[in-house]
């Protein structure tokens, strides 16, 4: 498919959310991928340009399904998923078959890619077993704040709360005691509501937004209730200094030292090494995927930054545990491709 058109991530992910507003289904949006990606002057190329698509969706769709690397049919029209799952599986394909974007060095673009968040009431302590900290919750009531994303529901623009937490408020008033009213507790803590504010916490969902971008923690996501200890010692040491280099530096390796090395005939250099590759790797492409010169990068930046690299730590420790080789150059693997085949640090094998 050497004619294939050039298209970039925004080209891309603007079209498809005109058709999610517009009530088109999952299907319509991967055809409209395909025929963006149609050189005009070779049209009979669509079809085997789609038929690429879609095996990529595929791949993407069976996991958000949670059946693993197992295809999803050829002849399924995807239009099943969940909103929550479909604009995982399109940001996914975009990903792959868009191209980046090179920004002009003296623009920032982190205004474009503000953040949406959503205050969640916990009426229940077992919620999270932990705070952001690590400490045990207290019984009291108490509303999380995490990162959203949108869906479409019937035509309507909603939001949905994505396992990222970037904070944890405490009311003060116990379980048994009736919850106070939201717009005072987010406005002692740094938010604000975005519409009602006579609105309480109980059992419900509100759109709110930092009052200082410069303070507003990235997401942290939880896995059994407790936040990495990586991400911890790379945020603090980002707190600390606002360099994030350091940052990375403390968190590969902390991760690469809490490793047993024998699982993966390495030493923990080794690890700490394939580390760093992979998170740098995942930083450079977040800077890219949201056009933003890495000069440019404020604190509230490097923070969603720290925590893209934590991510890509995350999965390059699972990946090197498996002892899996990059299927180029036979090297440990730290990632794997649409496909599964894995790959090295150097993510353009």
């Amino acid at each position: 498919m050497d004619t294939m058109t050039t298209r970039t991530h925004t080209e891309l992910l603007a079209a498809v959310k005109g058709i999610r507003n517009a009530g088109g289904t999952t299907s319509q949006m991967l055809a409209t991928i395909a025929r963006m990606l149609t050189n005009p002057a070779a049209p009979e190329q669509y079809e085997d340009i789609l038929d690429a698509v879609t095996k990529t969706a595929a791949h993407h769709f069976a996991y958000e399904r949670d059946t693993g690397p197992t295809p999803h049919p050829d002849d399924a029209t995807y239009d099943n998923l969940t909103p929550e799952g479909q604009m995982v599986v399109i940001r996914h394909v975009i990903f792959d078959f868009g191209v980046r974007v090179q920004p002009a060095t003296t623009l920032a673009r982190e205004a474009d890619t503000t953040t949406r968040y959503l205050a969640v009431a916990i009426d229940d302590s077992d919620t999270f077993e932990l705070g952001i900290d690590g400490a045990p919750l207290p019984a009291h009531h108490l509303v999380a704040i995490a990162e959203a994303e949108e869906y479409d529901e019937n035509g309507e623009t909603k939001l949905f709360p994505l396992p990222n937490v970037v904070a944890i408020l405490d009311t003060g008033i116990h379980l048994d005691d009736d919850a106070p009213e939201l717009d005072g507790l987010l406005t002692a803590h740094g938010w604000k509501l975005i519409g009602d504010s006579d609105s309480h916490p109980d059992n419900a969902e509100h759109e709110v937004a930092p009052t200082n971008l410069e303070t507003t923690p990235p997401g942290i996501e939880y896995h059994d209730g407790r936040p990495k200890p990586y991400y911890l010692a790379g945020r603090k040491k980002l707190d600390e200094r606002g360099s994030l280099v350091d940052a990375l530096l403390v968190a590969t390796f902390t991760a690469a030292q809490a490793t047993d090395p024998a699982t993966s005939d390495l030493d923990h250099v080794g690890v700490e090494m394939l580390l760093v590759g992979a998170s740098r790797a995942a930083v450079d492409d977040r800077l890219d995927f949201e056009q933003i010169v890495r000069g440019n990068a404020g604190l509230d930046c490097k923070r969603r930054l720290l925590m893209a690299a934590c991510a890509a730590i995350d999965t390059a420790l699972d990946v090197i545990s498996d002892r899996a080789t990059c299927r180029t150059c036979d090297g440990p693997a730290v990632a794997r491709t649409t496909d599964g085949k894995p790959v090295c640090a150097n993510t353009c094998h």
